[in-house]
């Protein structure tokens, strides 16, 4: 979950009319107490700085600099967006020597490039991977962002309306996310990720439907990977199979060490799913280690990640149906793997520390990525 301060930069720019540009190294955000007040935001050398009381006093990151963070997110959202329009292709021919830029095609809150053909003499618009999406793409990026980040869809609806003027129910909204997270999941889980010799696995209570949930977790140490995930409604031992098998199929390697709590079903699920492995240097078998621990071999990696999504699903009280007891925790799975930033992996995403990828990713890129697996067939 973001940070309070994370949540309420977001919160500051759902107003709208918060951020001015002196600069490209000089910025200025409208206090959130006092309206009619701005603090400056200056590059100095390596690092923005902000001048106001908070960052003075902690020399941390204030609401004001994760505005700011936001706020050229979106830009360079826009950006990619331009740029993806100046490397279309015609839909019907495969040409892009001989298009040209028709002008807008409008649609209630919409806004979209129409292309014309001069080798085939055809019209389209380039919407790949929003197809018979009402609205912008930059709206339905925004919102699948703001709400993996903690910001509540009602808030979402009031930041669409007043940066982007599209005015749409948070109900349209549920359903991007609804849409989007399916599509983007289609892509991401048959990934394979590189995970280190040790895995942490653990569960926590989450509230479905007025009912307690078991959701099992399975976290690699050194990257942070957020390997696999189940819902159940008991803590047997055929759940945990299910867990580890689903951590199985998602890593390059078996772990040679998995640290659990004392629950009876995790040696039993250990010895079913990774009894026969043969490390490749060792002729042992993956070990299971069974806390409470002590030391630098402890389960705290993955209580605090717990905790993480515990404190994300606080706000909502708890998730209506199974069906969106899936889509939270799958979304969130993408956002926590691919996007979000960790302080600890020195602001790599888990993703990057798994790939060695020099750069991260966002929604628009996992949505280009998944369209283009959808078409080839394929992972990329």
């Amino acid at each position: 979950m973001a940070d309070k301060r994370e949540v309420k930069a977001i919160q500051l720019l759902a107003k709208g009319n918060n951020v001015k540009i002196i600069n490209q190294a000089h910025y200025a955000i409208r206090s959130q107490t006092t309206p009619n007040k701005w603090y400056d935001i200056i590059w100095q050398k390596d690092h923005w700085s902000c001048q106001c009381p908070d960052y003075q006093k902690r020399s941390g990151r204030c609401k004001h600099l994760h505005a700011l963070d936001y706020f050229l997110m979106i830009r360079d959202i826009t950006k990619g967006m331009q740029e993806q329009d100046d490397q279309v292709k015609c839909k019907y021919c495969g040409s892009s020597e001989h298009l040209v830029k028709y002008g807008p095609r409008y649609r209630q809150s919409v806004t979209t490039q129409m292309f014309k053909c001069k080798s085939c003499e055809k019209y389209f618009t380039n919407r790949k991977g929003y197809e018979r999406m009402k609205n912008q793409k930059i709206s339905i990026l925004s919102a699948l962002d703001l709400y993996f980040r903690g910001i509540s869809l009602r808030e979402i609806q009031q930041h669409l309306k007043s940066t982007f003027g599209c005015e749409v129910s948070y109900v349209t909204i549920y359903n991007w996310l609804k849409k989007y997270v399916q599509f983007v999941k289609r892509y991401t889980e048959n990934l394979r990720f590189n995970t280190s010799d040790r895995w942490h696995a653990d569960e926590t209570m989450i509230r479905v439907e007025g009912r307690q949930m078991v959701l099992w977790n399975l976290l690699d140490s050194e990257t942070k990977q957020w390997i696999a995930k189940h819902i159940s409604e008991t803590r047997g031992k055929e759940d945990a199979v299910i867990l580890f098998k689903k951590g199985k199929k998602r890593s390059e390697n078996p772990p040679k060490e998995i640290i659990t709590d004392g629950l009876p079903s995790y040696p039993f699920a250990i010895d079913d799913q990774f009894g026969g492995n043969q490390n490749s240097d060792s002729n042992l078998k993956t070990i299971h280690i069974v806390g409470p621990l002590v030391g630098e071999i402890n389960n705290n990696r993955i209580e605090r990640f717990n905790g993480s999504v515990k404190g994300r699903l606080k706000p909502m009280g708890h998730l209506n149906s199974n069906e969106g007891a899936d889509l939270f925790v799958d979304g969130y799975e993408i956002h926590y793997n691919f996007i979000r930033e960790h302080q600890a992996l020195n602001g790599k995403t888990p993703y990057e520390a798994a790939e060695g990828s020099l750069e991260g990713l966002n929604w628009r890129q996992l949505i280009d990525k998944a369209s283009r697996a959808k078409d080839s067939n394929a992972p990329l």
